[in-house]
């Protein structure tokens, strides 16, 4: 079957070789200029005509032109010859057969290829027998432009050959021509690409106007359907010059920018939409001339943008420009063919060159911006696109073929401090821009020491990699070595500390280092990137440069993970208790009030102090429900309380991040009325830290926990910075000073004198004194010498649950004195 199908190809390809031969006859031209002769008149017409010595033919515009071929030369051939041209655009066509002065036959093909015969629209001919003498043959050709065309002569064998040939081709041609433009229809709604779309519409638009002119229209669609289609020649060209122009507006983003430019395409292109719409309407083809003009805008305005986008974007243009420059020189040798400088034929081979260079231009062009799309999409997921620099991917990859080569290598993560400061300050394209310049240098001086101390190659340079905005990477080979570490470290703080100069100003750094070795620290590229993070989060007490991954801060921090997942169930289990530690009037000895203090048992964790987890919900965003849950249960628990004791006073501690919480003060106030207590009995504790960070609100802020009727205590008072003075004016009305200045208070006299001085300055300004830490009989006695208002301590209880902090207050104040009762 294979040898068959071959050996029909050859036989087809020498068959339409052969075509391209035809015979020679005497042939005479008439001009028509009146355009009034029938065929009756030519007949009679034989002096009027001329010689031709070419098969060139050229007709005038809108002149009537005769062509008579004597066939008496080819009377030798017995077979049957057929006389045939390629038919000009929007032209029409008469052939007639005479035989001793009579009409046999006649051929007739409108403008519009309104034939029954479908392959008369694609080859226009007639059939004759050369045997019969005194034979002419006339072809009648009027079109609306000057138009050159060439007629053959040629055996009826070889025009079937050639015909089946043309089909074929077309058929190939046009198939192609619509499979792309679906394929490319389909792939635009896929990846969602509008100027996809507007090509495919292109090519869709010029595949009709294509099979309109080679007259093939009517073999991929019925007759009737075909004659429609074909009455509108003209319309098709305009619509994908419309669709040319949108699918270069989409395209070139820089000429959307360029309002005048964008503006004319968008008029231009609905112009020629509406124009089609208009000839759709009455069922009209547009004039030649005007499919001229139109083409010849829509070059222009291409050339225009073209050069638009060449200007503002420079080079890498050159593949858009010769994917269109085809159609170009096809729009030129239109005009060409139209002033009769080319031929129909010329022309047609031309059209059909230009359209697959156009077409196979675009599908390439298509395909190599996909392949810079997706070459580009592969870089940036494995390198920063700030900074070009590798990414944590290509890290973590880097690190894995170290792992499975079975390499020793340490990871160095440095992190710049005021990277974010930086950008915030200048902008992120300067602050880029400086980053890049500081990254250049320390690759240049990682190189130099690198090929210096380690003897290593240009193959071994250190890359540096970008985990995240501020998180950068470098790998060293070979088993850890601390010397080697501290040199780095030493570029890495060097570079960062020499900074760069910025508008007269010297941008200066400083950088935190983490550091971890494989196969010690970890195994796996993964493990390796967390131990160093972990490092890198770690204050360092040896250095202030570097901290190396310690396995005690692996598990403090898988601890702290683990307590920050548990907080939120177990505050919606209610697992929080809240303890009350009594404080106590060191002057008339009687119970003042207490202090509410959160306390946590975790089944798995065991008891978790404060100090541990109030930090950890700070940070992961729940220290507001706890704060809530404190004040909640505090004030009914005060509720409670004052039902025997009426004078009770109860602190509730808050953290600093709720300070500004107004719904939290609304909270407050709802509890304070619901619970009918008296606000003036509750003071709400605040960190002296807390007054320091938020000094230019906190005033403000005070002053509505003030109105309310609330009291206020500073907190753990002589750990910070905060001035008496500055307190005063804060309006607070109580101060605690803090335990590490009590609990050594009988030997340390710095700190006797420290925790007078406190008490004399606090009550010169109107503020009670608390004093946290009374471990014993003597610090009591001694605070109370000082003149300290009140004391809170394990020698006065512990924290009690609500439960027993009631007994103990039963207890207590069957004493007349606190003190009494205590050293009993």
């Amino acid at each position: 079957m294979g040898i068959c199908k071959t050996i029909r190809s050859v036989l087809l390809s020498i068959s339409v070789l052969i075509s391209c031969f035809s015979f020679a006859s005497p042939a005479f031209i008439y001009h028509d200029v009146n355009n009034q002769q029938t065929i009756d008149d030519i007949i009679k017409a034989r002096n009027e005509f001329t010689a031709l010595n070419t098969q060139a033919i050229v007709s005038p515009k809108l002149v009537s032109t005769w062509l008579k071929i004597d066939t008496s030369q080819l009377t030798k051939l017995t077979s049957p010859q057929v006389v045939y041209l390629e038919k000009p655009i929007n032209s029409s066509v008469e052939f007639y057969h005479v035989n001793q002065g009579n009409l046999v036959n006649r051929v007739m093909i409108t403008s519009d290829n309104a034939y029954n015969s479908r392959l008369q629209n694609i080859l226009p001919h007639i059939k004759f027998y050369p045997t019969e003498p005194d034979t002419q043959l006339y072809i009648h050709l009027r079109a609306p432009y000057a138009v050159k065309f060439e007629y053959h002569i040629v055996t009826e064998q070889a025009f079937r050959a050639l015909s089946q040939s043309k089909l074929f081709w077309y058929g190939i041609e046009l198939g192609l021509l619509f499979f792309i433009a679906l394929a490319f229809f389909v792939i635009s709604v896929l990846v969602k690409r509008m100027h996809l779309a507007l090509l495919a519409s292109y090519i869709t638009f010029l595949a009709i106007q294509c099979s309109i002119n080679n007259g093939s229209i009517v073999f991929y669609l019925p007759i009737e359907i075909g004659e429609t289609v074909a009455a509108l020649n003209g319309s098709w060209l305009i619509l994908a010059c419309a669709m040319c122009l949108l699918y270069h507006q989409s395209y070139f983003s820089s000429i959307k920018d360029n309002r005048s430019l964008s503006y004319a395409i968008w008029a231009v292109a609905a112009g020629f939409v509406v124009i089609a719409a208009m000839s759709f309407a009455i069922q009209t083809s547009l004039s030649n001339q005007f499919q001229v003009l139109s083409c010849l805008l829509t070059a222009a305005l291409l050339v225009t943008a073209y050069y638009y986008v060449w200007r503002e974007s420079g080079s890498g243009l050159w593949l858009a420009g010769v994917t269109w420059a085809p159609m170009l020189l096809l729009g030129l040798a239109w005009v060409a063919m139209q002033v009769a400088m080319v031929s129909i034929e010329q022309m047609l081979v031309l059209s059909r060159l230009a359209i697959a260079t156009h077409i196979l231009l675009l599908i390439a062009k298509i395909f190599i911006n996909d392949k810079k799309l997706k070459d580009q999409m592969i870089f940036y997921s494995l390198h920063d696109p700030d900074s070009g620099l590798p990414n944590r991917v290509a890290l973590n990859q880097h690190l894995t073929r170290l792992a499975n080569a079975n390499k020793h290598h340490t990871l160095l993560l440095f992190k710049p401090l005021v990277l974010r400061s930086i950008r915030l300050n200048i902008g992120i394209e300067q602050s880029n821009k400086q980053l890049n310049e500081l990254i250049t240098q320390l690759c240049m001086q990682l190189d130099r020491y690198g090929l210096a101390a380690l003897d290593s190659t240009a193959e071994n340079k250190t890359d540096i990699f970008r985990l995240d905005d501020a998180t950068f990477g470098i790998t060293l080979m070979g088993k850890l070595s601390l010397s080697q570490i501290e040199q780095y470290v030493c570029i890495l703080s060097a570079v960062f500390e020499e900074g760069v100069e910025y508008k007269a100003t010297r941008l200066v750094d400083e950088i935190e280092v983490g550091v971890a070795h494989s196969p010690l620290h970890a195994k796996t590229a993964e493990g390796l990137i967390q131990s160093a993070m972990l490092a890198l989060s770690t204050k360092s007490e040896q250095s202030d440069h570097w901290q190396i991954f310690d396995l005690a801060n692996s598990v403090i921090s898988e601890r702290r993970m683990r307590i920050s997942s548990a907080i939120k169930e177990a505050i919606d289990s209610d697992c929080f208790s809240l303890y009350l530690q009594p404080q106590a009037n060191l002057t008339t000895g009687k119970v003042y009030g207490a202090e509410c203090l959160l306390r946590w048992f975790h089944p798995q964790l065991g008891q978790i102090p404060p100090d541990e987890f109030i930090p950890i919900a700070e940070s992961s965003g729940l220290i507001h429900s706890l704060t809530e849950l404190v004040i909640e249960k505090g004030l009914k628990y005060q509720q409670h309380i004052i039902e025997q004791y009426p004078g009770h006073i109860l602190s509730l501690n808050m953290s600093g991040k709720d300070l500004t919480k107004k719904e939290l003060l609304v909270h407050l106030i709802t509890l304070v009325n619901e619970l009918n207590l008296n606000p003036s009995q509750i003071i709400i504790e605040l960190t002296e830290s807390v007054t320091i960070a938020n000094e230019n609100m906190l005033k403000s802020v005070l002053d509505d926990y003030r109105r309310v009727g609330v009291k206020l205590a500073i907190d753990d008072f002589g750990t910070g910075y905060s001035s008496l003075a500055y307190l005063s004016r804060l309006g607070f009305d109580e101060l605690k000073i803090d335990k590490q200045f009590i609990m050594d208070i009988e030997t340390s006299k710095s700190n006797q004198t420290i925790a007078k001085a406190m008490s004399d300055m606090a009550h010169s300004l109107g503020l009670k004194v608390v004093a946290e830490g009374v471990e014993s009989i003597e610090s009591y006695t001694r605070l109370e010498h000082y003149g300290c208002d009140y004391g809170q301590g394990y020698f006065i209880s512990k924290p009690l649950p609500f439960d027993e902090y009631l007994r103990w207050l039963y207890e207590v104040n069957q004493s007349d004195d606190v003190k009494q009762y205590l050293i009993r």
